[in-house]
């Protein structure tokens, strides 16, 4: 069939149409949706929430968005849109609650956990036993822990450390009449061997602060204590 010049057989005048319908079809097609339906809970999730006349139905709502809404970004812009709901900005929202909820799927969900602080356990400690050992004046070693009639300060006795400061601030004669008074205390008793390491140690300061003072008579100190 023949046709004039400058017309087109009927078939190609309505292919054309049809080709330009499909590619508009197949373009939208491809066109991302401008609300997917995730962002449309959200958004729906807060203006319920926003409408709500009870706190704890806004409360429960709003737990409900924080999981619902798929970032902190998208929860706080959605939450933005009505102020008044909280009465505060949307971040210190988000931080405040998300740091009290005790929901585990709303702190664990997309907003909280991008803000939320985490919780660290502290690792077990094990109680140090204080324990000060010491040399009698014998020469016997004993141990001294803190109890009722012993005071520690830090990790040794406190009269250990009470010899040390008295030798800062007495020198000598401070620390020589300190020898004296635990020495005359020196008995067969569990005290008396206390005493006995309380003196040795300060017979120790006296040597280490060159005290020009004549030895403790051990034998004098136990019959002191004798009598």
């Amino acid at each position: 069939m023949r046709h004039r010049a400058g017309t087109l057989p009927t078939g190609r005048r309505t292919a054309a149409p049809l080709l330009a319908a499909a590619l508009v079809i197949a373009l939208a097609a491809c066109d991302p949706p401008t609300e997917t339906a995730a962002t449309a809970r959200c958004s729906g999730t807060v203006e319920e929430a926003s409408k709500a006349s009870e706190t704890s139905a806004q409360i429960r709502l709003l737990d409900r968005a924080l999981t619902t809404c798929g970032s902190y970004q998208v929860f706080t812009d959605e939450l933005a849109r009505y102020p008044s709901i909280i009465g505060y900005d949307p971040a210190t929202f988000v931080e405040l609650r998300c740091n009290t909820v005790t929901d585990e799927d709303v702190r664990e969900g997309p907003t909280c956990s991008s803000v939320i602080t985490p919780v660290t356990t502290a690792p077990p400690t094990t109680a140090v036993e204080l324990l000060f050992v010491g040399d009698t004046l014998d020469g016997r070693v004993i141990e001294i822990r803190p109890g009722a009639e012993i005071a520690f300060d830090g990790d040794v006795p406190a009269v250990i450390q009470q010899t040390v400061n008295i030798a800062i601030e007495s020198k000598c004669d401070g620390v020589i009449a300190q020898r004296d008074l635990w020495a005359g205390q020196v008995d067969d008793s569990p005290a008396g061997d206390i005493a006995s390491v309380y003196a040795q140690h300060a017979q120790n300061v006296a040597d280490y602060i060159n005290c020009d003072a004549s030895p403790l008579d051990i034998g004098a100190a136990d019959e002191s204590s004798d009598g």
